[in-house]
């Protein structure tokens, strides 16, 4: 008999599971774990009691333990480090075998080599696989073996590989295999789990699991159609809202691919678009890990933000005076979901029109998005901002009223969350200021602010200040 451990971390499913699937092959005996990293959970901790990422997960895992209940079988869970914490479950239950799927982020990398170290000192076996993704960061290259750095040639040579590739491979989990193991009392109800993790309940407009992200999945297929035009309107149920699924792993990236593969049109062929950004942003995190903190641009290496502290206090809470932003923000804040399109508005607005350090607007999104996931959340700020690889140029700025008049024309988007500006005419509700006039009992500056700055002006501060950057690059590599 050989014993098998399955650590999982974003990949919370017992279907079409690489690491699963392979330890179930493979051994008589499948141990599950999970753990609650208090390298990652700590912090969250000291910003706020609740955390919707937490709650989502805690959802996630008691599906799970609900669906090993027939078979006598649990997960494992425990709160702590897991490099301290693995080791000792694989002397616990005398296991032979350790298999997880790989994560790509920098803690992640770190954190599973010191795993993988410790495991293989005890004389054990570890097993790794490609999970998360379709293509790891060193599968697609161009015909130097160097990175792509412009996402065209790279989404191109993709999916020309991808059509190698078909039919994508599956991962069954041979259900049989579970290792008998009673659910701990203090862990088998999700307000336990939450209590065990640390935190307080938060409310969700996505609910965790495995069921739900293959229901979602299904439901979008229908419309995926229309994608390429319901996209970009945030009022509209046009986008598929799986991307938090994804990130936690209750449904797989092949289940992503296969759908978008099933249909022939264009709404299909943007939404698989949209995942190979996902990859393309983990190759460049991958092989340029400086953009963590820097621009990806070089030439933007000087550009100093000046960064009012008040107006990215106005930002955050949505109080900017310019609907449009307000309204995503406040979405931001209340479900933890923020629309594509609303995601680049907000921020170009922050960086190029309140000149506040993108790092600041990155920051805050990775508090709040339920989807948040590091590699996708740096790529998008430092595009908006004009930085970043195959960014938007730096001169392309977002003008929040324009984009709020194309994009949510009848403020239906923007009613739902400044409920304030509910009475205002379909085309005053973009820009109060220009009103002609207002509601009688509604006043500008009271019930909703005034705009903290003067658009057209601050427009052109952020030209300045971005080519007063780029050629003093310049300058420099010509001296």
């Amino acid at each position: 008999m050989s014993k098998g451990l399955c650590w999982i971390r974003r990949d919370i499913r017992l279907h079409d599971h690489a690491a699963l699937s392979h330890c179930a092959d493979q051994n008589t005996q499948v141990y599950l774990a999970f753990i609650f990293d208090n390298d990652i959970l700590d912090p969250l901790k000291k910003r706020a009691p609740g955390d919707r990422r937490v709650q989502f997960i805690v959802e996630s895992l008691a599906e799970i333990q609900a669906q090993l209940k027939q078979y006598n079988a649990t997960v494992i869970i425990r709160y702590g480090n897991p490099v301290d914490i693995i080791p000792t479950l694989v002397k616990d239950f005398e296991i032979d075998n350790v298999y997880f799927n790989r994560d790509y982020s920098p803690y992640a990398q770190k954190r599973d080599a010191a795993v993988t170290q410790t495991i293989i000192d005890m004389g054990k076996q570890v097993h790794t696989f490609k999970d998360c993704v379709i293509f790891e960061p060193t599968e697609v290259l161009n015909a130097t073996q160097q990175p792509y750095k412009v996402f065209t040639p790279y989404s191109t040579a993709w999916k020309l590989k991808l059509e190698s590739l078909l039919p994508l491979p599956t991962y069954p989990v041979r259900q049989d295999r579970f290792a008998p193991l009673p659910q701990e009392p203090h862990l088998d109800t999700e307000d336990k789990l939450l209590h065990f993790a640390g935190f307080t309940p938060e409310p969700l407009i996505l609910k965790g699991g495995t069921r739900q992200g293959l229901k979602r999945l299904a439901d979008f297929a229908q419309k995926m159609s229309n994608y390429d035009h319901d996209r970009d309107y945030p009022a509209i149920d046009g986008t598929s809202l799986l991307s938090v699924y994804l990130r936690h792993g209750c449904i797989s990236v092949r289940d992503m691919v296969v759908t978008a593969l099933s249909q022939h049109n264009i709404g299909a062929q943007k939404w698989l678009n949209e995942l190979v950004w996902r990859e393309f942003y983990q190759v460049i995190f991958y092989y340029f890990p400086q953009v963590n903190t820097q621009p990806f641009q070089q030439k933007f290496n000087s550009l100093v933000f000046p960064t009012s502290e008040e107006y990215l206090a106005k930002f955050k809470a949505g109080q900017t005076g310019f609907p449009i932003i307000d309204a995503a923000m406040r979405c931001l804040n209340q479900t933890g979901c923020m629309h594509n399109r609303l995601r680049m508005v907000t921020a170009s607005f922050l960086t190029k029109i309140l000149l506040v350090d993108w790092k600041r607007g990155e920051r805050y999104f990775s508090w709040k998005l339920l989807d948040y996931e590091l590699q996708s959340n740096n790529g998008g700020w430092q595009w908006s901002a004009g930085i970043g690889c195959d960014a938007a140029p730096y001169f392309r700025i977002f003008n929040p009223t324009t984009q709020s008049k194309t994009y949510d024309p009848d403020g239906k988007f923007i009613r739902q969350f400044c409920p304030e500006l509910k009475d205002l005419n379909n085309k005053d509700i973009h820009n109060p200021i220009e009103a002609n006039s207002l509601p009688l009992s509604f006043q500008l500056g009271r019930d909703y602010p005034f705009p903290i700055v003067d658009y057209k002006i601050n427009r052109k501060k952020a030209l300045d200040l971005y080519h007063s950057a780029a050629n003093e690059e310049k300058n420099a590599k010509t001296i």
